[in-house]
């Protein structure tokens, strides 16, 4: 894993800012950064100088998925041949894109609650099953992390049968 860390920052820089551009494209505002922070210190009273703690949120939150990804599209378990690998690595974006969709709505409410400074919510939202463009979204963030963290090393190291490791 030690040789992909650079590629991982990298997915998650580049996937994080397709994110929130994505989301002023498809005429969000505010952005999930923005959105996260404002409610952060609208329920805790804080300083809206704080409010920036949401880009804080959402840059972590983009390295953990693209750290997720990485770590699990070089797992042993992955087909040793490239294209092979590509496609499985296809596959495991889709379904990380589909499982954090899904986390979407519950996610932010105890992010928001708990650095608020509330603790667990009494309730959380339902998981979102939408296909629409929250998932579109989640999808062309682990499509990348599957081209910088997979396609391209393998591309770079001229790799064809390399065996996964970890």
């Amino acid at each position: 894993m030690k040789r992909l860390a650079p590629w991982v920052v990298l997915a998650a820089l580049v996937g994080a800012i397709q994110f929130v551009v994505t989301q002023r494209l498809g005429g969000f505002s505010p952005n999930i950064a923005q959105f996260m922070g404002r409610q952060i210190v609208a329920q805790g009273g804080y300083s809206e100088s704080l409010a920036v703690i949401g880009w804080g949120i959402h840059l972590a939150v983009s390295l953990t998925y693209a750290a997720l990804y990485a770590f699990t599209s070089h797992q042993r378990l992955m087909p040793a041949g490239r294209g092979a690998r590509w496609i499985a690595g296809l596959f495991l974006a889709l379904l990380l894109g589909w499982l954090t969709t899904l986390a979407t709505g519950p996610a932010i409410a105890v992010t928001i609650s708990v650095l608020a400074g509330k603790g667990w919510p009494a309730a959380l939202p339902g998981l979102n099953t939408s296909l629409g463009f929250a998932f579109g979204n989640h999808l062309g963030f682990f499509t990348i992390c599957w081209f910088l963290t997979l396609v391209l090393p393998d591309a770079l190291r001229g790799d064809r049968h390399q065996t996964a490791s970890v």
